[in-house]
């Protein structure tokens, strides 16, 4: 979803399937007082220093972004079928933990067709890795993990314990530059080796018929 300044939403081209889907909840605008920039333009960079990475980290061939970020406003036939599209074919579904995040329905619905396309692959030949590379942008003492995203490791300690305390977005405010930047790589090259290890197959849209929002289910 988008802020409604701003830049047109980065799309994989029909060329390149998107190497990463990153999944987040857009933060809404304050309406009062003097006029602020939109609200994820932190977030923005970070997919920006993702899809840098991780061209120099493999062979694709540029023709389109290597992640895929939504920001358009509103749903619609379009807008679904294009998100879906991606969920379809990327290799890496890249969450972005905030407490919003786990109370939007569909960023529930973005996980539950990565899961089920994930699931249907374990059907058809031998699964190795979860193809799911959380990001934790705000502090884990902020958030209120559904069972779901609990069963998911995130705490990767060769990302620092700066990060592990604080997030990315709280390196940032802190002024941990030196940091934040190390903790992008370390998830630029998780996200590649991961990738790598899955080989996750395309699968067809019609798989994701009738999604769920999985963090409102018990279990």
């Amino acid at each position: 979803m988008a802020h409604p300044t701003a830049a047109p939403s980065p799309q994989p081209s029909a060329g390149q399937d998107p190497h990463f889907f990153l999944s987040y909840a857009r933060t809404p605008s304050m309406k009062e007082g003097r006029r602020l920039d939109h609200p994820d333009k932190e977030l923005e960079k970070f997919h920006w220093e993702l899809c840098g990475n991780i061209m120099q980290l493999t062979d694709l061939d540029g023709s389109g972004p290597p992640g895929f970020l939504d920001q358009r406003m509103g749903i619609g036939e379009e807008w679904e079928k294009a998100l879906k599209r991606a969920l379809a074919t990327c290799q890496v579904f890249v969450p972005v933990y905030t407490r919003r995040y786990f109370t939007r329905e569909w960023c529930g619905k973005e996980w539950d067709a990565f899961a089920r396309r994930q699931d249907a692959q374990r059907g058809t030949r031998p699964y190795t890795v979860n193809a799911i590379v959380p990001v934790l942008w705000t502090s884990p003492a902020h958030l209120e993990l559904p069972p779901v995203a609990e069963a998911v490791q995130y705490s990767h300690p060769d990302l620092g314990q700066a990060y592990l305390k604080t997030g990315l977005y709280g390196l940032l405010k802190d002024g941990y530059w030196t940091r934040y930047r190390r903790a992008v790589w370390g998830i630029s090259q998780t996200i590649v080796k991961v990738a790598q290890q899955a080989r996750l197959d395309p699968c067809d849209i019609e798989l994701f018929d009738d999604l769920r929002n999985v963090f409102d289910e018990g279990a």
